[in-house]
């Protein structure tokens, strides 16, 4: 029986996006596209308004021509709403294993477990040898209902339910494969940023920034006294390198890049001195709407000492040139970083 691809749908603080991958192995892109959601309809990962999520995501599946009755969906939650521990626990198996992480997870995430979905990945033995490395994740089950009541009023159904940083490391093996060494890849959304780093090849930690491309847009406006959409505009203009811009911008813009990657380094390091042994980050790729913020890569790779690249989501993906605008998606394809990690999954998927 023919299983039709499932609908990736990421629903990010400043836009919807949608993508459809064909194929096995090698995926092909068969639909994409994005709209825009008005400040405040999505915050922190938790929609806040769920007529307009709905009425947005039903306008970009009708441009899109995907007819969504019956298919399902694959979707992430971000944000406050996914908790996310490496525990190491005493080698176990079955359902003893599952109770001791169920209660370590109860005293690690200070939450009313009854409030959240719960699962965990074994990802080996810990150092000791003594023990098992697990990867322990939560997610609020008012948020997912959320998602999966707006799916369910458009007539789709939920496929594979992720958090973003799953999707995004996904995304980045499946594009540049197992890269040695401890690579950081830095999400930089429009409310808040992430810092996800992999080692190996494989995911190790995630660590949360509260700043985002819309902190930028404020201080523009606030630099310049215009509205926040001419200083939205001024900030994409200039981020593309196109327009002039005006030194209480650039000031502006230089000062949020320092901070920025101040608070970037800060995550990092609670990691590398913590259970990352003193690694050291040999490689740092940009995703995310913000991630062409001008001077940022530059300030990074300054601070760092480090390469910094922006990722290209596409990049082992079949792309057909008469279909889509190759020079588009290499411009505006970190934006899309989390959807084609999602596209990547099927039926079934576990980790």
């Amino acid at each position: 029986m023919f299983k039709r691809p499932l609908i990736a749908i990421d629903v990010g603080s400043s836009a919807i996006k949608v993508a459809e991958l064909a194929g096995g192995k090698q995926k092909k892109l068969t639909t994409l596209g994005l709209e825009t959601l008005p400040l405040g309809a999505v915050v922190d990962g938790v929609v806040q308004d769920n007529l307009i999520v709905e009425q947005k995501l039903k306008e970009l599946l009708r441009k899109l021509k995907i007819r969504p009755r019956g298919r399902r969906a694959s979707f992430c939650v971000s944000g406050s709403a996914v908790l996310i521990k490496r525990l190491e626990i005493e080698a176990k198996e079955g359902s003893e294993l599952a109770e001791q992480v169920y209660f370590e997870a109860e005293q690690q995430f200070q939450a009313d477990m009854s409030d959240i979905y719960l699962d965990f990945f074994v990802l080996g033995k810990a150092k000791d040898g003594n023990a098992q490395s697990v990867l322990v994740v939560g997610a609020r089950r008012e948020t997912v209902e959320q998602y999966i009541t707006i799916l369910h009023r458009i007539g789709m159904r939920a496929g594979v339910v992720e958090c973003d940083a799953f999707s995004i490391a996904n995304m980045f093996e499946h594009n540049y494969g197992k890269i040695d060494g401890l690579s950081a890849i830095l999400k930089i959304g429009a409310s808040a940023s992430q810092v996800l780093l992999m080692q190996g090849g494989e995911y190790v930690y995630t660590g949360d920034v509260p700043m985002g491309g819309e902190e930028y847009t404020r201080r523009i406006a606030e630099a310049l006294g215009v509205d926040r959409e001419n200083a939205e505009a001024l900030k994409i203009a200039a981020s593309s390198g196109s327009g002039n811009l005006p030194p209480e911008a650039g000031k502006a813009i230089a000062e949020l890049n320092d901070h920025l990657v101040a608070d970037v380094q800060v995550a990092i390091d609670y990691f590398v001195q913590g259970a990352g042994g003193g690694a050291v980050v040999s490689s740092v790729f940009l995703t995310g709407g913000g991630s062409r913020i001008l001077g940022l890569d530059a300030a990074i790779a300054a601070a760092m000492h480090v390469p910094v690249q922006i990722i290209n989501p596409f990049q082992q993906i079949n792309i057909d040139a008469k279909k889509f605008k190759m020079e588009q998606l290499l411009n505006q394809g970190a934006v899309y970083g989390v959807t084609i990690g999602l596209g990547l999954r099927s039926m079934g998927d576990q980790a």
